[in-house]
Protein backbone atom coordinates (compact mmCIF):
# COMPACT_ATOMS: atom_id res chain seq x y z
CA UNK A 1 0.00 0.00 0.00
CA UNK A 2 1.49 3.82 -0.99
CA UNK A 3 2.13 5.59 1.98
CA UNK A 4 1.67 8.88 -1.05
CA UNK A 5 -1.00 11.19 0.01
CA UNK A 6 -3.76 10.71 -2.94
CA UNK A 7 -5.13 14.26 -2.16
CA UNK A 8 -3.62 17.64 -2.51
CA UNK A 9 -3.88 19.63 0.34
CA UNK A 10 -6.70 22.36 0.86
CA UNK A 11 -5.44 25.70 1.52
CA UNK A 12 -7.21 27.55 4.05
CA UNK A 13 -8.94 30.53 1.89
CA UNK A 14 -8.22 33.67 3.87
CA UNK A 15 -11.25 35.96 5.14
CA UNK A 16 -10.10 39.13 2.86
CA UNK A 17 -10.28 36.33 -0.13
CA UNK A 18 -14.06 35.67 0.92
CA UNK A 19 -14.57 39.12 1.14
CA UNK A 20 -13.60 40.14 -2.07
CA UNK A 21 -15.17 37.24 -4.06
CA UNK A 22 -18.84 37.88 -2.28
CA UNK A 23 -18.48 41.76 -3.70
CA UNK A 24 -17.12 40.32 -6.90
CA UNK A 25 -20.23 37.80 -7.25
CA UNK A 26 -22.48 40.97 -5.94
CA UNK A 27 -21.36 43.25 -8.68
CA UNK A 28 -21.33 40.67 -11.16
CA UNK A 29 -24.87 39.62 -10.90
CA UNK A 30 -25.99 42.79 -10.64
CA UNK A 31 -26.75 43.19 -6.72
CA UNK A 32 -24.38 45.81 -6.14
CA UNK A 33 -24.82 47.72 -9.32
CA UNK A 34 -22.67 50.08 -10.83
CA UNK A 35 -22.08 53.43 -9.17
CA UNK A 36 -23.72 51.59 -5.77
CA UNK A 37 -21.94 52.97 -2.62
CA UNK A 38 -19.80 50.57 -0.96
CA UNK A 39 -20.06 52.01 2.82
CA UNK A 40 -16.95 49.87 5.14
CA UNK A 41 -18.11 50.08 8.41
CA UNK A 42 -21.29 49.08 7.40
CA UNK A 43 -20.10 45.88 4.92
CA UNK A 44 -18.09 44.81 8.14
CA UNK A 45 -21.13 44.97 10.63
CA UNK A 46 -23.23 42.44 7.89
CA UNK A 47 -20.10 40.05 7.55
CA UNK A 48 -18.72 40.25 11.00
CA UNK A 49 -15.45 40.96 10.78
CA UNK A 50 -12.84 44.33 11.29
CA UNK A 51 -13.39 47.40 9.18
CA UNK A 52 -9.74 46.98 8.25
CA UNK A 53 -10.19 43.67 6.90
CA UNK A 54 -13.25 45.33 4.44
CA UNK A 55 -10.90 47.93 3.53
CA UNK A 56 -7.82 45.87 2.37
CA UNK A 57 -10.62 43.70 -0.18
CA UNK A 58 -11.40 46.96 -1.31
CA UNK A 59 -8.60 48.02 -2.07
CA UNK A 60 -7.68 44.86 -4.04
CA UNK A 61 -10.94 45.05 -5.89
CA UNK A 62 -9.86 49.02 -7.14
CA UNK A 63 -6.54 47.49 -8.05
CA UNK A 64 -8.72 45.26 -10.25
CA UNK A 65 -11.09 47.88 -11.64
CA UNK A 66 -14.29 46.37 -9.75
CA UNK A 67 -14.41 49.62 -7.37
CA UNK A 68 -13.65 53.57 -7.76
CA UNK A 69 -12.42 55.37 -4.04
CA UNK A 70 -13.83 58.68 -5.17
CA UNK A 71 -12.02 61.84 -2.60
CA UNK A 72 -13.95 62.97 0.08
CA UNK A 73 -16.97 60.51 -0.73
CA UNK A 74 -16.41 56.79 0.20
CA UNK A 75 -15.95 53.70 -2.38
CA UNK A 76 -18.69 52.76 -4.52
CA UNK A 77 -18.79 50.36 -7.54
CA UNK A 78 -17.07 51.34 -10.80
CA UNK A 79 -19.18 53.33 -13.04
CA UNK A 80 -18.22 54.39 -16.53
CA UNK A 81 -20.67 55.36 -19.07
CA UNK A 82 -19.81 53.78 -22.89
CA UNK A 83 -19.19 57.98 -23.31
CA UNK A 84 -16.72 57.47 -20.44
CA UNK A 85 -15.16 54.81 -21.92
CA UNK A 86 -14.73 56.52 -25.15
CA UNK A 87 -13.39 59.59 -23.73
CA UNK A 88 -10.73 57.45 -21.31
CA UNK A 89 -9.56 55.57 -25.04
CA UNK A 90 -8.88 59.22 -26.79
CA UNK A 91 -6.44 59.71 -23.83
CA UNK A 92 -5.25 55.90 -23.92
CA UNK A 93 -5.10 55.56 -27.27
CA UNK A 94 -2.31 58.62 -27.44
CA UNK A 95 -0.54 57.07 -24.28
CA UNK A 96 -0.19 53.72 -24.00
CA UNK A 97 1.50 53.39 -27.56
CA UNK A 98 4.08 55.18 -25.75
CA UNK A 99 4.93 53.14 -23.01
CA UNK A 100 4.76 50.26 -25.13
CA UNK A 101 7.44 51.98 -27.24
CA UNK A 102 9.39 52.84 -23.94
CA UNK A 103 9.03 49.23 -22.99
CA UNK A 104 10.24 47.64 -26.00
CA UNK A 105 13.33 50.18 -26.21
CA UNK A 106 14.43 48.97 -22.33
CA UNK A 107 13.15 45.65 -22.19
CA UNK A 108 15.80 42.80 -21.59
CA UNK A 109 15.57 39.58 -23.05
CA UNK A 110 14.74 38.06 -19.10
CA UNK A 111 11.92 40.69 -19.17
CA UNK A 112 10.99 40.23 -22.84
CA UNK A 113 10.95 36.25 -21.61
CA UNK A 114 8.11 37.18 -18.64
CA UNK A 115 5.77 39.23 -20.89
CA UNK A 116 5.56 36.20 -23.39
CA UNK A 117 4.83 34.02 -20.26
CA UNK A 118 2.14 36.66 -19.07
CA UNK A 119 0.92 36.80 -22.75
CA UNK A 120 0.40 32.99 -22.38
CA UNK A 121 -1.74 33.06 -20.21
CA UNK A 122 -3.93 35.09 -21.21
CA UNK A 123 -4.98 33.03 -23.94
CA UNK A 124 -9.09 32.06 -24.32
CA UNK A 125 -10.15 28.43 -23.04
CA UNK A 126 -12.36 27.14 -26.21
CA UNK A 127 -15.00 26.48 -23.45
CA UNK A 128 -14.44 30.40 -21.98
CA UNK A 129 -13.64 28.64 -18.81
CA UNK A 130 -11.84 31.31 -17.05
CA UNK A 131 -12.29 34.17 -19.15
CA UNK A 132 -12.56 36.44 -16.67
CA UNK A 133 -9.20 34.93 -15.10
CA UNK A 134 -7.76 35.58 -18.73
CA UNK A 135 -8.62 39.07 -18.34
CA UNK A 136 -7.04 40.02 -15.34
CA UNK A 137 -3.89 38.62 -16.53
CA UNK A 138 -4.17 40.28 -19.41
CA UNK A 139 -4.34 43.21 -17.46
CA UNK A 140 -1.29 42.32 -15.62
CA UNK A 141 0.73 41.92 -18.82
CA UNK A 142 0.02 45.25 -19.67
CA UNK A 143 0.84 46.55 -16.11
CA UNK A 144 4.32 45.00 -16.90
CA UNK A 145 4.61 47.00 -19.95
CA UNK A 146 3.78 50.28 -17.99
CA UNK A 147 6.29 49.59 -15.29
CA UNK A 148 9.03 48.49 -18.08
CA UNK A 149 8.25 51.71 -20.09
CA UNK A 150 10.10 53.21 -17.06
CA UNK A 151 8.37 56.42 -16.65
CA UNK A 152 6.20 56.14 -13.97
CA UNK A 153 4.52 58.98 -14.39
CA UNK A 154 2.73 57.59 -17.52
CA UNK A 155 2.55 54.17 -15.58
CA UNK A 156 0.34 56.44 -12.95
CA UNK A 157 -1.75 57.35 -15.59
CA UNK A 158 -2.41 54.50 -16.69
CA UNK A 159 -2.97 52.85 -13.97
CA UNK A 160 -5.71 55.08 -13.25
CA UNK A 161 -6.98 55.63 -16.93
CA UNK A 162 -7.30 51.82 -17.63
CA UNK A 163 -7.69 49.58 -14.96
CA UNK A 164 -11.47 50.78 -14.47
CA UNK A 165 -11.44 50.03 -18.24
CA UNK A 166 -11.27 46.59 -17.04
CA UNK A 167 -13.44 46.41 -14.16
CA UNK A 168 -16.01 47.58 -16.53
CA UNK A 169 -15.57 45.04 -19.39
CA UNK A 170 -15.47 42.21 -16.39
CA UNK A 171 -19.01 43.35 -14.54
CA UNK A 172 -20.80 43.99 -17.83
CA UNK A 173 -19.29 41.11 -19.83
CA UNK A 174 -21.50 38.48 -17.83
CA UNK A 175 -24.19 40.32 -20.42
CA UNK A 176 -22.05 39.47 -23.82
CA UNK A 177 -19.62 36.43 -22.87
CA UNK A 178 -19.11 36.11 -26.40
CA UNK A 179 -18.51 39.87 -26.76
CA UNK A 180 -15.80 39.58 -24.26
CA UNK A 181 -14.48 36.39 -25.48
CA UNK A 182 -13.87 38.20 -29.23
CA UNK A 183 -12.18 41.10 -27.22
CA UNK A 184 -9.62 38.46 -25.39
CA UNK A 185 -9.07 36.72 -28.81
CA UNK A 186 -7.89 39.80 -30.50
CA UNK A 187 -6.14 40.64 -27.44
CA UNK A 188 -3.84 37.65 -27.56
CA UNK A 189 -2.80 38.28 -31.19
CA UNK A 190 -2.27 41.56 -31.14
CA UNK A 191 -0.19 40.69 -27.87
CA UNK A 192 2.29 38.39 -29.64
CA UNK A 193 2.85 40.46 -32.49
CA UNK A 194 3.89 43.42 -30.43
CA UNK A 195 6.24 41.04 -28.37
CA UNK A 196 7.75 39.93 -31.53
CA UNK A 197 8.24 43.52 -32.66
CA UNK A 198 9.64 43.84 -29.21
CA UNK A 199 12.06 41.34 -29.61
CA UNK A 200 13.64 43.02 -32.87
CA UNK A 201 13.65 46.16 -31.82
CA UNK A 202 11.23 47.44 -34.27
CA UNK A 203 9.73 50.01 -32.09
CA UNK A 204 8.03 52.17 -35.04
CA UNK A 205 6.31 48.53 -35.44
CA UNK A 206 5.46 48.90 -31.53
CA UNK A 207 3.55 51.76 -31.50
CA UNK A 208 1.65 51.23 -34.30
CA UNK A 209 0.65 47.86 -33.59
CA UNK A 210 -0.38 49.32 -29.92
CA UNK A 211 -2.56 51.82 -31.51
CA UNK A 212 -4.23 50.38 -33.97
CA UNK A 213 -5.47 47.53 -31.28
CA UNK A 214 -6.34 50.29 -29.20
CA UNK A 215 -8.50 52.19 -31.79
CA UNK A 216 -10.58 49.09 -32.56
CA UNK A 217 -11.36 48.36 -28.98
CA UNK A 218 -12.48 51.81 -28.92
CA UNK A 219 -14.58 51.66 -31.69
CA UNK A 220 -16.26 48.29 -30.43
CA UNK A 221 -16.75 48.78 -26.59
CA UNK A 222 -19.94 50.15 -27.14
CA UNK A 223 -21.39 47.29 -28.76
CA UNK A 224 -19.68 44.77 -26.49
CA UNK A 225 -20.90 45.69 -23.20
CA UNK A 226 -24.32 45.77 -22.05
CA UNK A 227 -26.32 48.34 -24.23
CA UNK A 228 -28.32 51.08 -22.95
CA UNK A 229 -26.47 50.77 -19.59
CA UNK A 230 -25.37 54.44 -19.57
Amino acid sequence: MSTASEFEKILPVSKKTRIVSLLKDAIASGRLASGDPIVENKLAQELGVGQGLVREALIELEHEGFVQRIPYSGTQVTKLSHDDARQIFDIRVELEPLAFCLAGQKATDVEIRKLKALADATRIPEDNAGLDQCFHDHLTYRQMVWKLSGNKYLQQTLERLVVPLFGLYLIRGSYNREGLRQTGLEATENQEKVIHAMETKNLDEVRRLTRDFLERMKATIGDRLLPGSD
